[in-house]
């Protein structure tokens, strides 16, 4: 009789494999299709969010890939979709529009409760362009574009590889798919001028910007170094995400560096030398300050 194989290393496995294989707690599937991947965990209908890859998580080859936002999800009980990309792709790809279409059409979205988009910069773009799929949903965007169609934003000269995508598809446009959502929150630097850009083009009553100072392009990173990526997600999410409640939650981005370095910047680009060492002074006296009490 020949042994039992050895289990397979279990840090090759993926959180979500984990949840859905036979053995798993809870329902769901892995589907791929081209440069794009869908992965859903059934936690109940109570709350469904939907979550599109950055640019960081675009292109990954380990195998225990994640979708953005999953051991968040899994934490707080809340079925999840997770949108994979892989490459730079601003999801411009027909078989992934035709497949959430699908979901759309067979009643996937009305089956929940509450339905939230959720993404950071290339992920914020999906979340706002997609999530009309489900009426009255909750957005929470980070840094989003609202399109890199060089005829709509012919000032945008970033994302080179996004901006060759096939822009001639449907949602190719956050502005146009925004209305039918129930809260549109959107983190973003007020202090960069071409995310302000991408802001201005949102419109409609449900919008609620919220201005993270300082923050930067990466404001979801910032936010998560100050352990408030969480919480403002779970208010946002939850319906219950403020301006006012928001900025209460960032005031100890002083202490981060990577805040320092990017207001460092900004005062470089605006040749305000004497601003910059003041500033620099300031944030070392916080930190020992900090590190006294």
């Amino acid at each position: 009789m020949s042994e039992t194989p050895p289990d397979p290393d279990l840090n090759t496995v993926p959180n979500w494999y984990r949840d859905i294989f036979p053995a798993g707690e809870h329902d769901g599937y892995y589907q791929k299709f081209g440069n794009h991947a869908a992965c859903f965990i059934d936690r109940g209908a109570h709350q469904l969010v939907v979550t599109f890859d950055n640019l960081a998580e675009a292109g990954g080859r380990h195998l225990a890939r994640e979708p953005w936002a999953g051991k968040f999800c899994a934490d707080n009980g809340w079925s999840h979709l997770g949108i994979f990309a892989q490459g730079p792709t601003w999801f411009r790809d027909q078989r992934l529009i035709h497949w959430m279409e699908q979901q759309r059409d067979a009643g996937f979205f009305d089956g929940f409760d509450r339905v939230a988009f959720c993404g950071t910069s290339m992920g914020g773009f999906g979340a706002l362009t997609f999530c009309d799929l489900s009426p009255n949903a909750t957005v929470i965007a980070f840094s989003p574009q609202t399109t890199l169609a060089a005829d709509l934003v012919p000032w945008e000269k970033r994302f080179n590889k996004g901006r060759r995508q096939d822009w001639s598809l449907a949602y190719s446009d956050a502005a146009e798919h925004t209305a039918s959502a129930a809260q549109v929150f959107v983190v973003y630097d007020p202090f960069l001028n071409l995310d302000v850009h991408h802001i201005d083009r949102l419109h409609g009553s449900n919008i609620i910007p919220l201005h993270g100072f300082g923050l930067g392009h990466r404001s979801a990173l910032v936010l998560r170094r100050m352990d408030r990526l969480k919480p403002v997600m779970q208010q946002a999410i939850n319906g219950t995400l403020t301006p006012a409640l928001f900025y209460q939650m960032i005031r100890n981005r002083k202490d981060i560096y990577m805040y320092r370095a990017n207001m460092e910047s900004y005062l470089e680009a605006r040749n305000r030398p004497e601003l910059q060492i003041f500033f620099r002074a300031a944030f070392r006296r916080r930190r020992k300050s900090r590190a006294a009490t």
